[in-house]
């Protein structure tokens, strides 16, 4: 048996990092909207977990945050859990093999602040005489 499981999508939060030792995990849902017929949109979410050695998982959790596009690949699970209220949930989730960013996220708006701009005299230009060339057909470099 064989299953694959490909989404893209924006991330709607930052990406979490979890775990220690020798694996940590970097924990993020993707969000799958269907139209119905009825015209109502149902949205469907998938929890992503990827799997990273601690060295790399730093780095890539710096580039997931939200609003990032993108696109995952790997084998899918479903979980069943009984929620507060006595009443069972399922989550389909994705052990992701292969993450690409598509887009980054847009940086947000930073702050102004004034720059003072000093007001100072234009330096000279500097007086540099021509090169004069000589008749014997040499190049001066």
């Amino acid at each position: 048996m064989f299953a694959r499981l490909t989404v893209a999508g924006r991330l709607p939060r930052d990406a979490e990092l979890r775990g220690g030792g020798n694996a940590q995990v970097i924990s993020f849902s993707l969000p799958l909207s269907q139209r119905l017929q009825s015209g109502e949109e149902k949205t469907l979410w998938i929890e992503c977990s990827y799997w990273r050695n601690p060295g790399e998982s730093t780095e890539v959790v710096k580039y997931l945050k939200k609003g990032t596009v993108v696109i995952v690949e790997g084998v899918p699970y479903v979980r069943m859990y009984i929620r507060q209220d006595n009443s069972s949930g399922v989550v389909l989730g994705c052990r992701v093999n292969l993450l690409r960013i598509l887009q980054y996220a847009s940086p947000p708006a930073e702050e102004s602040v004034p720059v003072e701009v000093s007001e100072k005299a234009p330096e000279p230009a500097l007086d540099i005489p021509p090169v004069e060339l000589s008749d014997e057909g040499d190049l001066p470099f």
